[in-house]
């Protein structure tokens, strides 16, 4: 059996590492980033299973990233998990993105609950 794939774009170091870490755990393959420019370069390469993005990021915003994946044909099935301190559920959806939402901080098992759901 494959190891589903994940696109982690997550700009705070800790939190990239202990996500990527949990994953890999978990049995995934786990591919991060720390901007948008390195997410566009790991999709370009190989469609992840599931896309989790962070919001506020240093070269752009997830949300516009979680839009662009939605609205291309070739990207459009993956499924996106947004994860932010700052931003709501209400606040995706008013602001064009419908992926699945969860609130840093996270418990570690809620988090592989919801990806488990996805992959």
């Amino acid at each position: 059996m494959n190891k589903k794939l994940i696109h982690l774009l997550e700009d705070d170091i800790d939190i990239n590492e202990v996500v990527t870490y949990i994953l890999t755990e978990e049995g995934y393959e786990v591919n991060s980033s720390t901007t948008v420019a390195g997410f566009k370069e790991m999709i370009s390469q190989k469609l992840p299973d599931i896309a989790i993005l962070d919001i506020m990021l240093p070269d752009g915003d997830g949300i516009e990233v979680c839009r662009n994946l939605s609205g291309d044909e070739h990207t459009s099935d993956i499924n996106i998990i947004m994860i932010s301190a700052n931003r709501s559920k209400n606040d995706l959806q008013a602001l064009g993105c419908s992926a699945e939402f969860i609130a840093k901080p996270f418990s570690i098992d809620h988090f592989i609950t919801r990806v488990k759901h996805y992959a």
